[in-house]
C-alpha cells in the first residue's frame, strides 16, 4: 500500500514543505527559524519583498507580507528592479537585506538596505542607517508615518 502511494505521488507528509510553486518564487531564498514549543517561523523573499508563512496543522497554508523594499523608500515598488536580497537570522534578530534599483538609474539600491526584526511580524521592522537603527512606521495602515530614528547601538 506505501509503495502505491509513493508511486502515486503522495509520499509522507513533510511538516512545513514549500510547494513546488513557492521553491520556485522563492528560489532557495528562504529561512526557517525554529521555535521552541510552536510552529517555526519561515520566511521567503521573492523581487524584494519578504513573506511570512501563515501556518497550520504542519503546514504552510499562505504568506503575508512584512517587508518590502520600497516601505520607507524614494521610489514605489513597480519603478524599480530588485537586484540583490537575502535573509538570515543571528539568534536574536531577522535580518534582511533588500537592494532595488530604480528603473533607468545608474547602479546601487535606490530602495532598501538591512533591516532587521526580532519577530518578523510585518510591525516591528528597524532599518539601518549610518550608526542607528531606525523604526520603520506600521505599513499595513493606511497612510504610514515617516521612519522615525531609534538610539541604539550597532548590535
Amino acid at each position: 500500500m506505501l509503495v502505491a502511494l509513493i508511486a502515486a505521488g503522495c509520499g509522507p507528509h513533510v511538516p512545513f514543505a514549500l510547494s513546488k510553486a513557492d521553491a520556485d518564487r522563492f528560489k532557495g531564498n528562504v529561512l526557517r527559524v525554529d521555535v521552541s514549543g510552536h510552529d517555526p517561523k519561515i520566511f521567503g523573499i521573492s523581487d524584494c519583498v519578504v513573506y511570512r508563512a501563515q501556518t497550520a496543522h504542519g503546514d504552510i497554508v499562505g504568506w503575508t507580507v512584512v517587508l518590502a523594499s520600497d516601505w520607507g523608500g524614494s521610489y514605489p515598488k513597480w519603478y524599480t528592479v530588485c537586484t540583490r536580497s537575502h535573509i538570515g537570522y543571528d539568534g536574536k534578530y531577522v535580518n534582511a537585506f533588500l537592494c532595488a534599483q530604480a528603473i533607468g538609474a545608474g547602479g546601487g539600491c535606490a530602495d532598501g538596505g538591512n533591516y532587521r526584526s526580532r519577530t518578523g511580524d510585518v510591525q516591528g521592522w528597524e532599518f539601518h542607517q549610518g550608526n542607528t537603527w531606525i523604526v520603520l512606521p506600521n505599513y499595513d495602515q493606511a497612510t504610514p508615518a515617516p521612519k522615525k530614528p531609534v538610539h541604539r547601538t550597532k548590535h
